[in-house]
């Protein structure tokens, strides 16, 4: 009689090929990269005494780690 055991390895396919851990890697990338960018643009305005490029700076680093992610996981 065999038991199985609950899996605590974080690798665990979850389809498509991709593993619970690249899954939470990308979705930490794509959100510290839009993170990133809206902080860089919050302070290119605050010196240029600006309101508009926050906006670009958000979508500059969400196109940039969208970029990044293709580049590391896409390409296989």
């Amino acid at each position: 009689m065999s038991l199985a055991k609950p899996s605590d390895d974080p690798s665990t396919d979850i389809g498509n090929g991709l593993t619970e851990k690249v899954a939470w890697s990308i979705t930490s990338y794509l959100i510290s990269g839009a993170i990133l960018g809206g902080l860089a643009g919050w302070g290119v305005d605050h010196l240029l005494g600006t309101h508009f490029i926050v906006g670009i700076g958000l979508v500059l680093g969400k196109a940039l780690t969208l970029y990044y992610v293709w580049l590391r996981y896409g390409t296989h």
